[in-house]
């Protein structure tokens, strides 16, 4: 089916995949994994000094088989902004170790799952 859009281009849908999974949606966050921060004899904040990157993904899913994707492998997801941080640099690119998975069926319903995964600056998953 072809999409008529109309106005302002914008980002819309899901432009990663995981293996026997129809992704219905995911969510990246990404922060500092060590924070410090200076305080002078006030009190107040001099210096505020952010190290190590880290960004994690929760990819949700309906499952096409009962084989998913299993606790500590690598997981590789294309996300639709430069919003994760490998090495340190904006990206689109996510490859992580995966560190948890949950599983939700239901008797009205198909089985869902959801893979959370976390990459490190300065890790390069295997």
């Amino acid at each position: 089916m072809a999409a008529i859009s109309n106005g302002t281009t914008c980002l819309y849908g899901v432009a990663g995949t995981v293996t026997n999974l129809f992704v219905q949606s995911y969510s990246l966050s990404s922060s500092f994994n060590s924070e410090a921060t200076v305080v002078d004899e006030s009190g107040l904040t001099k210096t505020h000094r952010l190290d190590d990157r880290k960004s994690e993904i929760t990819v949700e899913g309906i499952c096409k088989t009962s084989s998913m994707p299993t606790l500590g492998a690598t997981i590789s997801f294309t996300l639709n902004a430069a919003t994760a941080y490998p090495s340190g640099s904006a990206s689109v690119s996510f490859v992580g170790t995966i560190t948890k998975i949950d599983e939700k069926g239901s008797n009205k319903g198909f089985t869902a799952v959801t893979v959370t995964a976390i990459d490190y600056e300065g890790i390069t998953p295997a």
